[in-house]
């Protein structure tokens, strides 16, 4: 067929696909293909791709403004194009602003029809909207395509993978997060003082995801960050009675979120004070 790949519907069932993605895919969307990857042609390329109702939705509400504010461009072009005036009479000069917001608001060109026609010894701008274009630019919302070099993977593995990669941007994200890791600002100057604030930022990172994954075995499905959030309101205090020497410090009643998330590391407060848990 002189494609490197042919993509075949699987059909509506793949088997194994894990409850969680159920929800996530649309499963009449997911195909598989096999054949030489147009990047190494000895190489047997998977592909998957996927589409999404709820992300496909999102797009096209953030399409549809975005096609409102090239529309108002035009009219706004149109308008000086009326005036007779250089350079609004250049058919060059239109094409380039019209460029220009297609490339502020990231869509392609051919989604209008533009020409600047002469009539009655007058230019006037002419548009209208390229609707078979726009149709196919609607069909590609909401869809991704996953291109891995393990053919041997199933549908569902693929786009697992695909998923799974959100931790990796969850971490970018924390990495700019001012009270957990703040990798930034960066306040230094030498080599070494610069590579020993990134180790210890990544060795940050390592312990809150650790901490998710401690809290997750104890069936508590949060983010670090949340975790963190509720044990700073855990507050204590220095009591000093009369028959006593010296302070002595009382930590308050959890709240139960508190209260579990210390049961997933081994602890509890009992009479206001941090204890470990019996086994």
């Amino acid at each position: 067929m002189g494609r490197p790949w042919e993509l075949k519907p699987q059909g509506t069932e793949i088997p194994g696909m894990p409850a969680k993605l159920a929800d996530k895919v649309k499963i009449s969307d997911i195909y598989m293909a096999s054949g030489s990857s147009t990047f190494s042609p000895r190489r047997k390329a998977g592909v998957g791709v996927t589409g999404v109702a709820r992300t496909a939705t999102k797009q096209r509400l953030a399409f549809e403004k975005k096609l409102l504010r090239l529309q108002a461009t035009l009219f706004a072009l149109r308008t000086k194009a009326r005036t007779q005036k250089a350079p609004w009479t250049d058919a060059d000069c239109i094409a380039k602003h019209y460029a220009e917001a297609c490339e502020r608001l990231h869509l392609p060109q051919n989604l209008y029809e533009v020409a600047l026609e002469e009539h009655k010894h007058k230019k006037h701008l002419l548009f209208r909207k390229n609707y078979n274009r726009i149709g196919l630019y609607l069909e590609r919302l909401g869809k991704n395509i996953l291109i891995t070099d393990r053919a041997d993977w199933s549908t569902d593995q693929i786009v697992q993978a695909s998923l799974d990669r959100y931790m990796v941007e969850k971490a970018f994200r924390q990495s700019k997060d001012r009270d957990l890791v703040s990798l930034y600002p960066l306040r230094h100057w030498t080599a070494s003082k610069i590579r020993c604030h990134i180790f210890t930022c990544v060795v940050a990172l390592t312990y809150l995801r650790l901490i998710e994954i401690r809290l997750q075995h104890a069936g508590l499905p949060l983010s670090a960050a949340t975790a963190m959030e509720n044990m700073r309101k855990l507050h204590s205090c220095l009591c000093w009675t009369a028959s006593q020497t010296s302070p002595e410090r009382m930590i308050a009643d959890p709240t139960e979120i508190q209260a579990n998330i210390l049961a997933a590391f081994g602890y509890q407060v009992t009479g206001g004070v941090l204890q470990k848990l019996e086994v």
